[in-house]
């Protein structure tokens, strides 16, 4: 984690050591979001295979069979066999106006990423 972290729902901002700014999500609904990352990259799969098959496929043909990293998402096979999935998102500004239009928090568009991080984090710890 980095200096400065908050957490709201699955969103995770983060100011790192060099002041930047990184937000992730890390999916409550795993299988929902294997399915987004199928259907975003045109990827075929069985809609009935159940939520350990998918991400252990998707980690076997686009990764190491434990990892794979697919676009701006992230799957894990865990040790117990089960999967986490995550996005990084590449356009900062475009997450936290997501995550600040979901909690009503009023934002300046001239702000800058570290700014808008920066502030959207102290009102998300008041």
């Amino acid at each position: 984690m980095g200096k400065k972290t908050a957490i709201i729902g699955e969103y995770v901002i983060s100011v790192e050591d060099s002041g930047s700014i990184q937000v992730y999500r890390n999916f409550e609904n795993v299988k929902a979001s294997l399915r987004e990352v199928a259907e975003l990259k045109k990827i075929e799969y069985d809609p009935n295979w159940n939520t350990r098959q998918f991400g252990k496929k998707l980690c076997t043909e686009f990764g190491d069979g434990k990892s794979a990293e697919i676009g701006e998402y992230y799957i894990n096979v865990k040790d117990d066999g089960g999967i986490k999935t995550f996005k990084i998102y590449d356009n900062t500004k475009g997450a936290l106006r997501e995550i600040a239009e979901g909690i009503g928090f009023q934002y300046d568009q001239e702000w800058t990423t570290r700014q808008f991080g920066n502030k959207l984090i102290d009102a998300l710890k008041k």
